[in-house]
């Protein structure tokens, strides 16, 4: 594994660093049974992740996952002071929907498989990390700002609503081109980029080929009192891009600031919210896709190898294995940027 991404995690198999690490968050000793609980979490999910470099393409989602939600756990018992290895909720914290009647269709459903959220794991490190991620944004004379922005509680823990592996792969801007493959048609991410004024924000999208702007604009579900306008920005005066306008100063713009990646760029992207409304960060997409993949190597095996052998429906496949090392290279950088 890369050693330089693990190194910031390794801290958390340390008592002293732990004991340290606690006390700063919490104001509170840390008890040496606490400490083991929290470092063998940490231990055992880079031990699932060592284990998944050298594994076969037929179990590796399946350790993945298993090194995800150890990590996951002992981040939440790191974060909540009130939890306890004993304490934690059984279960994944979420559930598959009718996945046999998916796939019964064949391998060209994968995408189609869906999730609901319920008490478990996945629940309990959103309520102990929160949903809030770093994040840039540009001001109108091309300075970026840098902060972490709060985007709020994930309705999908508690509303009912359902995801697909599709909606989660269709907004992660480094697997866009391998998802217009699999799904014939571009996924859920925008060119564009997120400005800060005195008296407002503005968020200003890109035009793709012979995509309409105005409906992309709508996914946003930005407020009514958003005005739309056809702008330049000064650092890319040649781009003539949609304008979308939301008056708002200070703290308040943030609230209305959709997820956005490489602002530093010529670039930009910018993430549509899910249907139900939720801006899910980075972290937390990850650990649902895992789930998913992990889930379908375990207990749909068949359909797994038959996707891995090139069978018919397979045209999402190359999709799906950028996303298991997407998720092998990212998720520890993230958690350690979460906690850090």
């Amino acid at each position: 594994m890369d050693r330089s991404l693990w190194e910031p995690l390794l801290k958390f198999e340390s008592r002293d660093f732990l004991t340290r690490f606690y006390k700063e968050q919490h104001d509170r000793t840390l008890n040496a049974q606490r400490a083991h609980e929290i470092g063998s979490c940490f231990a055992q999910g880079r031990e699932y992740f060592a284990s998944a470099v050298d594994a076969s393409d037929t179990v590796k989602p399946l350790l993945l996952y298993y090194g995800v939600a150890s990590l996951a756990r002992g981040a939440t018992l790191l974060k909540n002071s009130h939890k306890r290895e004993e304490s934690l909720t059984a279960g994944h914290g979420l559930k598959t929907i009718e996945w046999a009647k998916t796939l019964s269709g064949g391998i060209s459903n994968i995408l189609n498989l869906g999730i609901e959220g319920t008490s478990g794991t996945f629940s309990e490190f959103v309520e102990a990390l929160g949903n809030g991620q770093s994040y840039a944004w540009r001001y109108t004379d091309g300075r970026t700002g840098h902060f972490k922005n709060d985007f709020g509680e994930l309705r999908f823990l508690s509303d009912s609503s359902r995801m697909s592996l599709g909606d989660l792969l269709s907004r992660e801007r480094d697997l866009a081109a391998e998802y217009e493959i699999a799904n014939d048609g571009w996924g859920n991410t925008d060119f564009g980029f997120v400005v800060a004024s005195d008296h407002a924000l503005k968020v200003m999208f890109m035009p793709i080929g012979a995509s309409d702007l105005n409906t992309v604009i709508e996914s946003y579900s930005f407020p009514e009192i958003a005005k739309i306008s056809a702008e330049t920005l000064r650092f890319l005066p040649i781009i003539q891009m949609l304008a979308v306008e939301i008056p708002a100063v200070g703290e308040d713009q943030k609230r209305f600031a959709p997820l956005a990646s490489d602002q530093e760029s010529n670039v930009g992207r910018l993430v549509r919210p899910f249907s139900n409304g939720d801006q899910i960060i980075d972290l937390h997409r990850i650990f649902l896709e895992s789930y998913v993949l992990g889930m379908l190597c375990r207990y749909f095996p068949s359909r797994w190898m038959s996707l891995l052998r090139s069978d018919k429906g397979d045209i999402a496949r190359s999709l799906i294995l950028a996303a298991i090392s997407r998720i092998e290279a990212k998720f520890p950088a993230l958690l350690r940027d979460q906690l850090h």
